[in-house]
């Protein structure tokens, strides 16, 4: 317990500032919304004008981008992206800053399990990437409600943020595992956002072109499709299944490398 709460405090401000820009993000692409309503212009009209291959990548492709709630589904694409870069820097970063930062000595002369460290990490880890998703809801229904002249789209966004979580669970198990395995951990990082970018790039391709669906099992971006959940409205339990299998499997590597691992004082 000690070890979990000194992590939540050592993550307050991160979380802080992380927060902060969510609800920047938010108000931003809410007042944007709120323009392109009132100025009369149509969003599809402009869309149309794009090249296809252009407004797939961007994630326009299939979105009523008059609605406020299909809106909403293109603003959760780039919010997967922001919290899951958030969570695979966490990922990393809490296993790996033990070392890069010369405490690891002081923490293993303690009476403590090497699991249970990587256990209450993970818990504190988990916590606040809970933490940013519910500020994240929570600014969303706010700038939405306040920019939003429609009718409420509240049970849109409470619906599509389990998507995000789930995102965030994959990048913030990826950056655990690879800080975990990997000698030089101030490299996990890195290889952790590599990751993230190219599943990123995978699922923009996926959209662009029908020839690589067969990538879409790559992706966590196309496990938890925004548009294709808020179309369908429902989420696929086979990748839901998939994604605690995963999850499940990284969790025991991380666990078997950690603890036999030697670690760099």
């Amino acid at each position: 317990m000690n070890i979990y709460l000194k992590e939540l405090k050592d993550y307050r401000k991160s979380l802080l500032f992380w927060s902060l820009g969510v609800i920047a993000f938010m108000l931003s692409v809410a007042s944007k919304y709120q323009g392109y309503s009132k100025s009369g212009t149509s969003i599809t009209d402009l869309i149309d004008s794009m090249p296809a291959g252009l407004s797939a990548a961007i994630g326009f492709k299939g979105l009523d981008l008059q609605s406020a709630g299909g809106f909403f589904a293109l603003c959760v694409l780039y919010l997967s992206i922001m919290l899951g870069v958030h969570a695979v820097l966490l990922g990393s970063g809490i296993i790996a800053k033990e070392e890069t930062d010369k405490t690891i000595e002081f923490l293993f002369a303690k009476p403590v399990s090497r699991n249970r460290i990587l256990f209450s990490k993970l818990l504190a880890a988990l916590t606040v990437i809970a933490a940013l998703n519910v500020v994240t809801l929570a600014s969303s229904v706010l700038t939405l409600a306040a920019f939003n002249e429609g009718p409420s789209i509240n049970g849109d966004i409470a619906f599509l943020m389990p998507s995000v979580f789930f995102i965030q669970l994959w990048f913030l198990m990826i950056g655990t595992s690879f800080a975990a395995i990997m000698r030089r951990p101030k490299r996990a990082g890195m290889f952790s956002a590599a990751v993230l970018l190219a599943t990123f790039i995978i699922s923009a391709f996926v959209d662009i072109t029908d020839k690589l669906g067969f990538l879409k099992y790559t992706s966590p971006f196309k496990y938890f499709d925004a548009k294709t959940i808020f179309s369908e409205g429902r989420y696929n339990i086979q990748n839901i299944i998939i994604t605690v299998a995963v999850v499940t499997i990284l969790l025991a590597l991380s666990k078997l490398a950690y603890k036999k691992r030697d670690f760099n004082v």
